[in-house]
């Protein structure tokens, strides 16, 4: 697609200065605000903190606490403690960016920073403390304050984030930004700043120089890019965010141009366009590199992952040991064969394993499986098929509840699968699969997933894969334990599972 980039001569006799000074004026108040607000952190925190040496002191000498007289018993001990944890608390706000008014992150992220960066700031003071000696305090106020302090900034950061909401209303303390292209990058960026109000942006609009093809758009549509100047006179803008990088002499043109007026200019780099995957910014010696990681299910946070698959599977074994038995006895005296039906599946990087169920079809479906291929409802590789005749009596149950699928926490402590992740496909269904399909397969199956809480059998193939990949390519811990509580009710209501 062509970019043309004419300059216009009023360009030159844009106000540029006064354009500069409403920008300023925007930044302070945004400043003013967030330093406001860490002022009143500050002196919450201390004097949470000096309340709890206070009701200390009182309790063991017997007498009230004057804080003007330094040879009071332990004050400087206080005192350094708190100065030294009060110094890296701030470090860690700052290192972790959440020292702004608006915040660039969701609300539960941002607590969670904070509270990282108060369980930080005074285990690093502890560990100094012992060593300058300075050891003669309570370690009863040290874990209260910890606890309180989380709390109390917990609470102030809710009422700033209801403040922002209000203030935004009033276009005081918005980002208002303009989105240059309005392709595939640029209209999904629009729709994310436009529904997530809490990253702290207003769109303006988008500028693109191909008008035609963004009909749909037409109530956000700007003009062209070569307006860009024209519209920053018109609207306040803080930041333009450009999303089609390709086009480098039009870039280039656009940041020379704006280069006078103190506007921060963003790129969406091609890679978000090309590979939905995420990426890690190295450096080898002098020279960035960027790679692709496959999933963020990696290092610590796959460590972590086994780690509560081990534990969480062995208490759910030892807690629905009634259910195996019961189940146990209903199959053997519903059909003929064994309780458990053992099939090879495949798992991560395609390892063939045993995958345990309890038996909910008669002993030779398989043999009978392909008279049935014709009758499969599933638009895709994989076979479903709502009244399966192989199913019993007994197994029709178990499989409307899921009951069949729970010997496969034996798989998830020997390591074949894990708690949440992509169903293990067969053999037969993989020899199908395209690049895209073999995605499933880069890590453990699990025994649910966002597949199970979004329709189960219900799904087309396609859409079972979407989610597959979403889940690969945005594991956090977090979503793991969002989707087995929302397994729970999808499971007792039996919806989607034949």
């Amino acid at each position: 697609m062509n970019y043309p980039f004419t300059t216009n001569k009023t360009n030159n006799m844009i106000p540029t200065l006064e354009l500069n000074q409403k920008l300023e004026t925007r930044k302070n108040i945004a400043f003013y605000l967030a330093l406001c607000f860490i002022i009143a952190e500050i002196t919450c925190f201390t004097l949470l903190y000096f309340f709890l040496y206070e009701y200390r002191i009182s309790q063991e000498f017997g007498q009230s606490v004057d804080f003007f007289n330094t040879d009071f018993p332990r004050f400087m001990n206080y005192l350094m403690f708190f100065s030294i944890s009060s110094v890296f608390y701030l470090f860690f706000v700052f290192r972790y960016k959440i020292y702004h008014f608006r915040s660039s992150s969701g609300l539960a992220d941002e607590l969670f920073k904070m509270s990282k960066a108060y369980t930080f700031a005074v285990l690093v003071t502890i560990g100094i403390s012992f060593l300058m000696k300075y050891t003669d305090f309570s370690r009863l106020v040290i874990v209260i304050y910890w606890f309180f302090a989380i709390i109390l900034t917990a609470i102030l950061r809710i009422i700033k984030r209801l403040l922002y909401f209000r203030l935004a209303n009033h276009d005081l303390v918005c980002k208002n930004v303009i989105i240059v292209g309005a392709g595939k990058v640029g209209t999904s960026l629009m729709n994310e700043l436009s529904h997530n109000k809490a990253l702290g942006f207003k769109v303006v609009g988008y500028v693109d120089d191909d008008y035609e093809s963004n009909h749909y758009l037409e109530s956000s549509y700007l003009g062209t890019t070569s307006e860009l100047n024209i519209l920053l006179q018109k609207f306040t803008v803080d930041e333009i965010i450009i999303t089609i990088p390709s086009e480098r002499e039009l870039v280039n043109k656009i940041i020379t141009d704006l280069r006078k007026i103190d506007i921060k200019i963003k790129i969406i780099p091609d890679l978000f366009n090309l590979v939905m995957s995420t990426v890690q910014i190295d450096n080898i010696n002098a020279l960035p590199v960027v790679t692709l990681v496959k999933t963020p299910m990696r290092g610590l946070g796959l460590l972590s992952k086994r780690i509560f698959d081990i534990v969480a599977a062995s208490i759910l074994l030892f807690i629905i040991s009634p259910v195996f038995l019961i189940t146990s006895i209903a199959i053997m005296l519903d059909s003929k064969g064994s309780i458990f039906y053992k099939q090879t599946r495949l798992g991560k990087n395609g390892k063939q394993f045993g995958m345990l169920k309890f038996r909910s079809m008669v002993s030779d479906a398989d043999t009978l499986l392909k008279s049935l291929e014709k009758q499969n409802e599933m638009d895709g590789i994989a076979f479903k098929m709502k009244h399966d005749p192989r199913v019993t009596r007994v197994g029709r149950f178990i499989r409307k509840y899921s009951i069949d699928e729970l010997p496969q926490l034996i798989n998830v402590i020997k390591g074949d699968m894990s708690l949440v992740g992509p169903r293990p496909p067969l053999p037969v269904e993989v020899q199908q699969y395209g690049d895209w399909e073999w995605r499933r397969l880069e890590v453990l199956p699990g025994i649910t997933g966002l597949w199970q809480v979004s329709g189960r059998s219900d799904l087309s193939f396609s859409q079972w894969m979407n989610l597959d990949v979403y889940y690969i390519e945005n594991w956090s811990l977090g979503l793991d334990l969002k989707i087995l509580l929302k397994t729970i009710p999808v499971v007792l209501k039996g919806e989607g599972a034949y």
